[in-house]
């Protein structure tokens, strides 16, 4: 059989790897990154709400603006009891293991945080959260991208940017190589032909020139054999760790595999999607924050130790607004929370000023935003990602006084 390369793309039209590598890799297992975290980018899209997941209940306008909506106080025997955070937030029942992370100092929280536009658009705030850049023109590279291009590595392991799901995340996208990995099993060339075997021995020969294509050919296989060398799908889950068995779970478990067999991952990005809940809010939000809940608590005991040179970032494009909507949901807000998970995380806090749900005090209607998000990221990529270039990294943005979200690192 002679194959071209026409017949090669009509036999394998997708691979599982979504690429844009560098051509020349070095690898071995156990790849150094440095003094550095490895930093991982959680968002949840559609905008959850904040205000259910983390609730004011210290707030006395809270239920007064969601008689339907609200969580009551733990104890109460009526309605939905929220779990005591501090004594004036609350964690919603179902994000349970959120308090346990929490009170062992691994988990924090910001209030009142998110992106200074009045934008509302899901597209519109998603990309400029992604980017950390408020304008859609002028800067077009991810947050994280401009991170690893600042911060040079010796790590040259193509999987040092990790995009995990079926695309590759904005936060992700720029000049750094990145790789995508939908999951471990199904990274390589997909095809349905019996000569499949052929068409994988062929491609090196029939990619072997100096174009673009040519080379992202050879680097993709490279990356394929690397990892089905590395042993990381038959690395066992540890410490009695429990994913659950989602799209989510099993990719934070996956995740956790790629990272402990020391691939080289010095940065990823995972989605969580379907938080926006304009009806029947409360029992569609409930098991998405048991998913979530339960994947990080899962990921973190997966990890154990290693977890001191791990720094997680969860956040959303935008709040809801502070009243709830006719359908028993809310609409697009502003102000939101962010969490972060770590061994360098200062936890068991929750860090920025609550303005409160005053009337006067509402942006529009909604939580009034006082802690910029990229003064989460700036202390991140300070203390555990070693960035000094922060002007460079999140361009527009004024550094002042630290949030004290992360420890410095030693």
């Amino acid at each position: 059989m002679s194959l071209n390369r026409r017949d090669f793309f009509k036999l394998s039209a997708s691979a599982s790897a979504l690429l844009a590598l560098q051509p020349s890799l070095s690898f071995a297992e156990g790849v150094s990154i440095g003094n550095r975290d490895v930093i991982i980018s959680i968002f949840l899209r559609g905008g959850i709400d904040g205000l259910t997941a983390m609730p004011p209940l210290g707030d006395p306008r809270y239920a007064a603006l969601r008689p339907n909506l609200a969580l009551r106080a733990p104890g109460s025997a009526s309605g939905t009891a929220a779990i005591d955070l501090n004594g004036f937030f609350g964690l919603h029942p179902s994000a349970a293991p959120l308090k346990t992370l929490y009170s062992a100092g691994r988990l924090a929280a910001v209030c009142a945080t998110g992106v200074p536009s009045e934008n509302r658009s899901h597209f519109d705030m998603q990309d400029f959260m992604e980017r950390a850049y408020f304008d859609k023109t002028g800067v077009f590279t991810g947050w994280l991208n401009r991170h690893l291009e600042l911060t040079q590595s010796a790590n040259t392991s193509p999987f040092r940017a990790l995009a995990v799901g079926n695309a590759v995340q904005r936060t992700l996208r720029g000049a750094v190589p990145t790789i995508g990995l939908s999951a471990i099993s199904r990274f390589g060339v997909q095809t349905q032909a019996a000569e499949g075997d052929f068409i994988d021995r062929a491609l090196l020969d029939l990619f072997n020139q100096s174009a673009e294509v040519d080379r992202q050919t050879r680097t993709a296989f490279t990356a394929i054999e690397q990892l089905e060398k590395s042993g990381a799908a038959a690395l066992p889950v540890e410490n009695g760790a429990l994913y659950p068995t989602t799209t989510f779970g099993v990719g934070l478990k996956e995740l956790a595999q790629l990272i402990k067999i020391g691939i080289g991952v010095e940065s990823a990005c995972i989605d969580l999607g379907g938080w926006d809940h304009h009806d029947n809010q409360l029992p569609r939000i409930a098991p998405l924050l048991d998913e979530l809940a339960k994947s990080l608590l899962a990921f973190d005991t997966d990890m154990g130790a290693r977890m001191a040179n791990v720094s997680v970032v969860v956040m959303s494009e935008f709040g809801r607004r502070a009243r709830e909507n006719g359908s028993a949901g809310t609409d697009h807000g502003h102000g939101n929370v962010v969490f972060a998970l770590g061994g360098g995380v200062n936890g068991g806090q929750v860090f920025g000023s609550w303005p409160t749900l005053n009337e006067s005090a509402l942006d529009q209607g909604d939580l009034a935003i006082t802690t910029d998000y990229r003064a989460v990221l700036a202390d991140l990529l300070i203390k555990r990602g070693g960035n000094t270039q922060i002007a460079a990294t999140l361009p527009g943005f004024s550094l002042g006084a630290s949030l004290g979200l992360f420890k410095p690192r030693a």
